[in-house]
């Protein structure tokens, strides 16, 4: 524990970490390919709109 005097010294837990912070509950790679192969299953579902009163 650090003084509340003391200037010069870090404080171990109280410093930020440079980048991205680190994930609570990160996922699996196999997660992450279960993912993956499922929004590759379902990627035929895009909608098609489409103009009743074109000319053409």
């Amino acid at each position: 524990m650090k003084q509340s005097a003391d200037k010069f010294t870090l404080d171990m837990f109280g410093a930020q970490r440079r980048g991205r912070p680190p994930k609570l509950a990160p996922k699996t790679n196999a997660q992450r390919q279960r993912e993956f192969r499922q929004r590759r299953k379902f990627n035929f579902l895009t909608s098609v709109t489409r103009n009743e009163k074109s000319d053409a």
